[in-house]
């Protein structure tokens, strides 16, 4: 069991309890302390699916790699929660200058979507129930409060194989060409739910949501041209218009955000590594490297030495040849 990937339910059977996107952000920090707990878990895809009933709620969903050739799909989507709709108006929903912009018929359209999206959200037998009614709420007299978060699926198409939630997938990236990790997935989702805190069902939505964190991942790891569906043009559109688009000033910011955050958080990893098992393990070697030094360098000094007596011994025998030749010469000139 990994910090980082919430639990199936219910011996798997159910899908995972759902996790504020701050909170599971700091679980994946947690389970990173070394560039193999890094690698541990990659994003091999990317997959934008939309709902048709209520305000057509869009979401991604990321096929991971682990560990011994496992695969798991985490959900990631953005929400008001059921609290907040209970009490919202329409003006609350979509702010109170988009709402004097739209049509008789829009506006007509956005409320009975909010109804939709009520009787969604509130179904005690639907896919929400229990998940998304008593986080991040507030007043419904404010900007409603974004419900940011990740789930473990075992349906890429609906929670908990909850038909009323079944969605159709619109776009898949893939082929990354640079290596993308889950903690690197995990930076871009929080940095992009961190700099809008509220929801606005025209400009900061689930769309929003989704098209920054895709607009991120591509620019960063360069994935193949998007596989596109035959419905992949609903994507970004409330009722008959678009309200999210892609806008490139926006992802440049955020990708600079995603860069230092990353680099920061190698840094850490680098630190904690030299503090517990990677420096244990550089000293370890450094011992090592030490005493395979200390061994050489004794050897070469034996050898030097055996050398040293070798030529010594030959200087010796020399020196005695040396002298019983002058004896001998000299016996020999005395007689």
């Amino acid at each position: 069991m990994d910090i980082r990937i919430p639990s199936l339910k219910d011996e798997g059977k159910s899908d995972s309890s759902v996790f504020e996107v701050e909170d599971w952000f700091k679980m994946v920090c947690a389970g990173n302390n070394s560039e193999d707990d890094v690698k541990a878990f990659m994003v091999q895809q990317l997959d934008w699916y939309k709902n048709g009933a209520g305000f057509e709620h869009e979401y991604l969903v990321a096929t991971i790699s682990g560990p011994a050739n496992s695969t798991i799909h985490l959900r990631f989507e953005r929400r008001s929660t059921s609290e907040q709709l209970k009490k919202a108006q329409l003006n609350n929903v979509v702010g109170d200058e988009n709402e004097k912009g739209l049509s008789d018929k829009d506006r007509r359209a956005a409320q009975q979507a909010l109804e939709e999206e009520r009787k969604l959200i509130n179904a005690a037998k639907g896919p929400y129930a229990s998940r998304f009614s008593k986080a991040s709420s507030s007043s419904a007299g404010s900007n409603l409060k974004a419900a940011d978060h990740v789930v473990r699926v075992r349906n890429p198409l609906m929670l908990n194989d909850n038909c009323s939630d079944r969605a159709y997938l619109m776009m898949t990236y893939n082929n990354f060409q640079t290596p993308f990790s889950l903690r690197d997935l995990a930076v871009i989702v929080h940095e992009v739910s961190k700099d809008s805190r509220c929801y606005n069902a025209i400009t900061e939505q689930c769309y929003w949501l989704v098209r920054t964190v895709v607009g991120v991942a591509t620019e960063l790891y360069r994935s193949a041209e998007p596989i596109k569906t035959a419905r992949a043009d609903r994507a970004g559109k409330f009722i008959i218009q678009s309200v999210s688009r892609d806008i490139p000033l926006e992802i440049g910011k955020f990708v600079k955000k995603v860069t230092e955050s990353i680099e920061a958080d190698n840094s850490r990893i680098n630190m904690v590594w030299k503090d517990g098992k990677g420096g244990r393990l550089e000293a370890e070697k450094a011992r090592a490297e030490a005493e395979a030094r200390a061994d050489s360098e004794a050897r070469a000094r034996a050898a030097e030495a055996a050398a040293r007596f070798e030529v010594e011994t030959r200087m010796r025998a020399m020196e005695e040849e040396l002298a019983l030749y002058r004896r001998d010469t000299c016996v020999e000139a005395q007689g």
